[in-house]
């Protein structure tokens, strides 16, 4: 089965090339797509790099689109156009570990539509974080599960892999949400239409170089926001 991994960048140059070399170790060769936003520290010159050297990693740079929400759709847009079977989706800030992606990838072959890389189910862990962000992670979970009804543990893991059938579904449907929010939109409305949710704990690592994208104005919008999904 076609497997395509997405990776949105901004300004990740320091972690870009490390988590590129970690899935291109993996046994299994999968193709490689990152959806920059324009950076201007290096990251699209390291990426332009390692695709000169490797045939299976694609580049996307968006001049005129910003935004973790946006960047994610073009890559379920991008996948499903050119036809891959499976999705994975993963953040370039090496939280987390490329290790995981083909667990997740057996458990879309295995017959489920998505594959939620979990901190939040029995062996997962957080890892090395304030217990004031770990609190606000913990309480954005029980927020949106509580709000919309999403049976799955960890509901903003933004480590994850889709089937075909579950692009489809999302490339036609749309989404309404810009930012991080699409996380938690894109789960709500495959596990209301009925489609397959399973979980596979990880070890979530501390962030690489540089700053979290985590911001009082993200945190405020997702708990202003997280109702309206509702209506999506």
């Amino acid at each position: 089965m076609k497997t395509i991994i997405i990776i949105p960048t901004y300004n990740e140059a320091d972690n870009i090339g490390i988590l590129l070399d970690k899935i291109l170790s993996l046994d299994k060769k999968y193709d490689i797509l990152v959806i920059d936003d324009n950076s201007k520290d290096g990251t699209i010159e390291i990426v332009s790099q390692y695709m000169y050297k490797n045939g299976n990693i694609d580049l996307i740079i968006r001049y005129n689109e910003k935004g973790l929400g946006t960047a994610l759709f073009r890559g379920y847009l991008e996948a499903y156009n050119r036809g891959y079977d499976i999705l994975v989706q993963i953040d370039a800030d090496l939280q987390h570990p490329p290790e995981y992606i083909p667990h997740l990838v057996n458990i879309i072959k295995d017959g489920y539509d998505i594959a939620l890389g979990s901190r939040y189910v029995k062996g997962g862990e957080i890892g090395e974080w304030s217990f004031i962000r770990r609190m606000i992670s913990k309480w954005a979970n029980l927020y949106a599960k509580s709000i919309l009804g999403i049976t799955a543990r960890d509901v903003t893991t933004g480590f994850r892999a889709f089937s075909k059938r579950a692009l489809e579904f999302i490339v036609d449907r749309g989404v309404k949400s810009k930012g991080f929010l699409i996380q938690v939109e894109t789960l709500y409305i495959l596990e209301k239409s009925g489609y397959r949710i399973k979980e596979y704990p990880i070890k979530f690592s501390p962030r690489g170089k540089g700053s979290s994208k985590l911001n009082y104005r993200i945190i405020l919008e997702y708990f202003i926001k997280v109702p309206m999904i509702r209506f999506s």
